[in-house]
């Protein structure tokens, strides 16, 4: 019985142990493990960026322009009476500004290690040579998960496209 116990809890363990992590622009902190379903750096789910700090940007992005961002869905946790969705918003660091969202993507049961591209376009409000967050988020709308992913890259903006 103990050891029926044991192994039911490791198995919630693995199932709540990494989620999402963002491939490009490449996401803050390390990318070790993604190529496994359930990555440490995958897990972050403290809002705004997993509670990493911000770094330098480590791209340049044309306002007004289009970019594609790519993101992965290292662990499946999709609910299919109630289905989530993963965002990609962009915004400041500073807290208490708002995130805009750029597109959507539901959650359609795709499995772990699934890769997502959606092209997006800067929005044309933005300030040049500010640096921005720009940020993937999967909400799980599913009760046995964390109920948000966050991944987060700092990027620059450059004039207009």
């Amino acid at each position: 019985m103990k050891f029926l116990a044991a192994v039911t809890i490791a198995i919630v363990l693995e199932v709540c142990n990494a989620h999402m992590c963002m491939l490009s622009p490449p996401q803050r902190g390390s990318m070790i493990g993604i190529n496994k379903a359930g990555a440490n750096d995958c897990i972050l789910t403290t809002a705004r960026c997993g509670g990493r700090p911000a770094g330098h940007p480590v791209m340049g992005l044309k306002i007004g322009s289009n970019f594609t961002v790519t993101f992965q869905k290292n662990l499946d946790h999709y609910d299919k009476a109630t289905p989530g969705a993963f965002h990609v918003s962009i915004g400041q660091e500073r807290q208490g500004t708002q995130m805009k969202v750029l597109t959507t993507v539901p959650d359609a049961g795709e499995p772990s290690l699934t890769l997502y591209s959606v092209n997006v376009t800067i929005p044309s409000d933005l300030v040049s040579r500010q640096i921005y967050v720009l940020q993937t988020s999967y909400v799980t709308n599913n009760k046995a998960a964390p109920a948000v992913f966050y991944q987060c890259a700092d990027v620059i903006m450059e004039g207009q496209a």
